[in-house]
């Protein structure tokens, strides 16, 4: 089951950032870095895998959501260009953030009472809930997001280079 976790937020990712992935030889890193040995649940139904594919789309949410908050010097440093394109970065993270939203929606059908619920109706109520997210819910899960957080940061940020990088 841990492979149909991580074939959907593949497919977000693909999906989002299409013309990115098929130019980077280099952005395979985000693609061959998605192990999630360290997730603390066992995945043994679609609830399960949509339980942990909740939480993996709000850690990624979380770490897009601070990516905005730099300047341009500010992501000119993190993603280590010499130059940002502020447009096609903005193109990539709204269509990052759209990607997040279906899948979030998708994984959220019939999850009532099950962690990492709350519905959402739009990117600003997905923004909302991710901007508060911990994943501090045990001290198991606690431990999945600590180290689940610089995966995603890494991730967004190798979205954001190859977008700088692009025309």
């Amino acid at each position: 089951m841990q492979w149909l976790r991580m074939a959907s937020i593949l497919l977000l990712w693909v999906g989002a950032c299409r013309p990115g992935i098929a130019s980077d030889a280099g952005n395979a890193l985000v693609l061959t870095n998605l192990e999630r040995s360290g997730w603390p649940d066992a995945l043994t139904s679609q609830a399960s895998v949509d339980t942990a594919s909740r939480a993996e789309v709000l850690m990624f949410a979380k770490a897009l959501l601070a990516s905005e908050a730099l300047d341009e010097q500010g992501l000119r440093r993190r993603l280590e260009v010499p130059q940002v394109r502020l447009e096609s970065i903005r193109r990539v993270r709204d269509g990052l953030w759209e990607g997040l939203l279906g899948t979030y929606r998708n994984a959220s059908q019939n999850c009532d009472g099950q962690a990492f619920c709350p519905r959402v109706r739009n990117v600003a109520d997905l923004r909302q809930l991710a901007a508060a997210f911990t994943g501090d819910i045990s001290p198991a899960h606690a431990l999945w997001a600590s180290r689940s957080q610089g995966l995603h940061e890494q991730a967004v940020n190798e979205q954001l280079r190859v977008a700088s990088l692009q025309p």
